[in-house]
């Protein structure tokens, strides 16, 4: 699997605490720029040994304060920084660990988005239930003893209806901004500071083919190019977009919390969502959207200067190009640059690009990116003196200034969907590959049920310790962090029959075989505990078991989702063959 960079961030704290996002605050003004805006995040201490990561309250059942609430710290970062910034995510000493806290990953399909469905509502918002005693009662939507919030700061939501859910699948609207549009550095600072920088992009609509011809400005990549496109040519995105930093401005005149914003969701239809959530009695609320699977258009990305030569028969001569400077090359940075919020980066080297490579949208997955033919080129390079001495201490995620600074720009991208190659490489290693595929086996195969299941037990979801938890071992992930090596299940019913598809989390270095079990026993934790902790002891090594029954193992020799699903679905069908 392709390295993903680690991100660290300076004001984090950086004992030796596992720290979890809690949640996103309010959004204020800083730096010398007053475009750039800050997003307070909301972090809580908490660790394995207790199964405090996984409790999101305020108060324990006899209605104490948790300790760990008090501890909460709120800390102010760029909203350039707004694409990693997940509520469950985990971090050490300012570095984003790959676990998460909530991790149940659900699949909601077939949810329906229209103006029918949903209404925008803020986190003090109440419902009303009869007691035991047939009582009419009130309380809050989102309850305490599950998810911890402030009623003098409520945060807008989206309360979507499903027939799964009494009281609807509840979103806070930041996080539709964070995944829909501001899921890159540039995004975010276009989506929040310079909206109106979006109609200077000029597009086409090809009327036989529907695909989207956009002029896309040097600064964004290919990728943001898909999500652009999509905001550019639907009204319902473009007025989602706008209402973000209107209602910011909005907010301001009214003196209410910057956290009641507003915006749409960029499309009116159904779709399937992967999240992480937690089920509140009949609710259930989305800490992070990680999949969707609603379409993007077709889209040819023409730009003024890509770096591509002009066809040599139809090129015009160097001498009538036009000049084009273009920006600096990054200083060489030695050793892990922090990113950090107190100043402002430079202007005049080029930006340095975090890419995480994460399948958020599936309906972008292999797809192609078309550019136009180039019959002439109208630039030519123009040589600029570089600044490679530049004592670079650190990396920013802002506007950046012209000013003398020794803070490098970076970007960070959280959407890049990965190419056919990569996805070779890395459907091995990842859980969203393998859940993909589990979703991919409900929706296209009709006589197969398959769901992720948790068992929200530290023996199956995630691997045991086979020594004293202080002490380095292979049950980790990594033993220095204390990062624990997690396993994903997928349930899959067949012909009245339950299979187990288990995969195991592997280091960058490693590569496991996925197994498939078929259980008779209704006592499937004992089982799987005991399983895992022989497994624990092999090193992940499936052959090495003695007296294993009914499983079946393969290799990832798979090149996409949909050969993936096909293998697990011929190994099922032919399992006692």
């Amino acid at each position: 699997m392709d390295q993903q960079p680690v991100i660290e961030i300076a004001e984090f704290p950086h004992d030796n605490k596992l720290w979890r996002i809690d949640g996103l605050g309010k959004i204020s003004s800083q730096l010398k720029n007053n475009n750039n805006l800050f997003i307070e995040v909301y972090l809580r201490p908490v660790n394995f040994h207790d199964n405090s990561v996984y409790n999101f309250a305020r108060f324990d059942s006899s209605g104490r304060e948790i300790p760990e609430y008090n501890q909460l710290k709120k800390i102010p970062v760029n909203i350039g920084l707004l694409p990693i910034l997940r509520v469950g995510s985990l971090w050490i000493k300012g570095k984003l660990q790959n676990n998460n806290a909530v991790t149940d990953i659900a699949t909601l399909k077939n949810i329906e988005i229209n103006a029918n469905t949903i209404e925008i509502i803020n986190s003090n918002y109440k419902i009303k239930y009869l007691d035991s005693s047939g009582r009419e009662q009130e309380c809050k939507l989102l309850l305490q003893k599950n998810f911890a919030t402030d009623a003098k700061v409520p945060f807008s939501c989206f309360k979507i209806q499903n027939e799964n859910y009494k009281n609807g699948i509840i979103i806070p609207v930041i996080e539709i901004i964070r995944f829909y549009y501001a899921c890159s550095t540039r995004l975010a600072h276009l989506t929040f500071s310079n909206p109106e920088e979006i109609t200077k992009i000029s597009y086409a609509i090809d009327n036989k083919t529907d695909k989207v011809i956009i002029k896309l400005p040097q600064q964004y990549t290919d990728q943001e190019a898909f999500i652009l496109a999509r905001i550019l040519t639907s009204d319902i995105a473009l007025s989602g977009f706008f209402q973000i930093k209107n209602s910011l401005i909005k907010i301001g005149f009214n003196k209410q919390p910057t956290t009641l914003l507003s915006t749409n969701f960029p499309f009116i239809n159904s779709t399937n969502l992967m999240v992480r959530g937690i089920k509140i009695v009949d609710r259930f609320l989305v800490t992070e959207i990680c999949s969707c699977s609603s379409p993007f258009p077709d889209i040819s990305v023409d730009r003024s200067n890509d770096n591509r030569k002009g066809d040599k028969k139809t090129d015009i001569p160097d001498d009538k190009k036009k000049e084009y400077r273009r920006e600096g090359r990054t200083p060489s940075l030695k050793g892990n640059y922090i990113i950090q919020n107190q100043y402002e980066s430079v202007n005049c080297v080029s930006t340095l690009q975090f890419n995480l490579n994460i399948n958020c949208f599936s309906d972008l997955i292999g797809k192609k990116i078309e550019k136009p033919k180039k019959p002439f080129n109208e630039y030519k390079a123009q040589k600029i003196v570089i600044n490679e001495k530049m004592n670079v201490t650190g990396l920013g995620v802002d506007l950046g200034t012209w000013g003398q600074t020794t803070i490098a720009p970076a970007s960070i991208s959280t959407f890049n969907t990965q190419s056919e190659k990569q996805n070779r490489d890395a459907l091995a290693a990842t859980f969203e590959n393998s859940v993909l595929a589990i979703e991919y086996l409900n929706e296209h195969y009709a006589n197969i049920q398959a769901i992720i299941h948790l068992f929200n037990n530290e023996s199956c979801d995630f691997v045991p310790f086979i020594g004293p938890r202080n002490k380095a071992q292979w049950s980790y992930l990594d033993s220095k962090s204390k990062t624990r090596r997690k396993v994903l299940f997928g349930k899959i019913e067949y012909c009245g029959k339950t299979f187990w598809l288990i995969e195991i989390q592997a280091r960058d270095n490693e590569h496991f075989v996925t197994a498939i079990l078929h259980l008779d026993t209704n006592n499937e934790i004992d089982y799987f505990a005991n399983l895992l902790h022989e497994l624990a002891k092999n090193k992940g090594i499936w052959g090495k078991l003695v007296g294993i029954q009914n499983m079946k193992t393969f290799k990832h020799t798979h090149t996409d989702i949909k050969s993936y699903a096909k293998k697990i679905y011929t190994k099922i069908i032919n399992f006692n063959k």
